[in-house]
């Protein structure tokens, strides 16, 4: 319990050179969560990278950068631009708020500090914040399975696409369907095969071998597969594995279907770092694709690879 609680507790990182206006932030805001402090932008940026803070409260002007260009740099990275940064300052002069704005800061509070005005607009930010960051999660997961879903393989795919090429290694992906689910469905019914994609979706995510890889809900009975930086040698036996880690969770199927037990057919594709100077990262989409086709018309319950082609217009 003392661990969830901790958890659930604000991470406030207070940049400033003023230690007596540190030592007044620490005293208003020691009951909202967690307070740490950093007297320059070096300090700061490498107490952020230890760990992201749910909220930054941060001086105008530092002793080796100035307030304005640390929050500028901190929006313009993709892991800290959520971040809300509340200015303090004694700054009075015309057209100082527009700055703050224009530079992606939240508010700013004003010199010399009331600490209940303080506390009560950090733990504003703070609440908004994590709003914000729920409804992200939630738009980036599938709701029956917790996985991420369609829209987060898709963003994550262009990402590891640009990657693939940038860092010139290769980029795999499966695609993976339940075998004739619909016979599933038709005869235990739509509440017990909620269940069996739940089932198969807990076991993907288990057998998840590094934390760059996806598990993705691809749609109905399909999943989707991604692994960055690797070769397909590298992924065969693991989907393999796979193969089996599903009959052993021993589903029993319809009666009409082809197998006794609730299994699934696999297909995976990579593209490699030449393809991806002239492909398009739904070419190995597509390819995966093509293979669990070919998986499906060899019976089922089995791995097919496919090369990823040029496009039509290539070809």
């Amino acid at each position: 319990m003392k661990e969830l609680v901790e958890s659930q507790r604000s991470d406030i990182l207070i940049i400033d050179d003023d230690r007596a206006v540190v030592i007044a932030l620490n005293k208003a805001l020691k009951d909202l969560g967690r307070v740490r402090f950093a007297l320059n932008a070096k300090q700061a940026f490498a107490m952020i990278e230890e760990r992201l803070p749910d909220l930054i409260l941060l001086d105008v002007e530092l002793p080796d950068m100035r307030g304005l260009e640390v929050c500028s740099t901190l929006k313009n990275r993709p892991d800290t631009k959520s971040i809300p940064v509340l200015f303090i300052t004694s700054n009075t002069e015309t057209g100082f708020e527009e700055k703050v704005f224009d530079v992606g800061g939240a508010d700013y509070i004003a010199k010399p500090l009331n600490p209940r005005v303080v506390a009560a607009r950090v733990k504003t930010h703070v609440a908004y914040h994590r709003a914000i960051e729920l409804l992200e999660k939630l738009a980036h997961t599938d709701a029956m399975t917790g996985l991420a879903n369609r829209r987060t393989f898709d963003e994550q795919l262009a990402i590891e696409f640009k990657r693939c090429y940038r860092e010139q290694e290769p980029l795999t992906v499966a695609i993976i369907d339940i075998d004739e689910f619909k016979k599933y469905n038709d005869h235990f019914g739509h509440i017990a095969g909620d269940e069996c994609i739940k089932s198969i979706a807990s076991a993907l995510i288990r057998s998840a071998r590094r934390p760059v890889d996806l598990v993705a809900r691809y749609g109905g009975e399909e999943f989707a597969l991604l692994f960055p930086n690797t070769h397909a040698e590298g992924v065969g036996m693991h989907l393999d594995n796979l193969l089996h880690t599903i009959e052993q969770l021993n589903l029993t199927h319809a009666p009409s279907a082809t197998h006794d037990v609730v299994t699934i057919s696999i297909g995976y594709s990579t593209l490699t770092c030449k393809q991806a100077a002239r492909l398009d990262d739904w070419d190995v989409v597509q390819a995966a694709d093509k293979a669990l086709y070919e998986s499906k018309e060899k019976g089922r319950n089995r791995v097919s690879f496919a090369k990823v082609d040029a496009p039509s217009s290539l070809t």
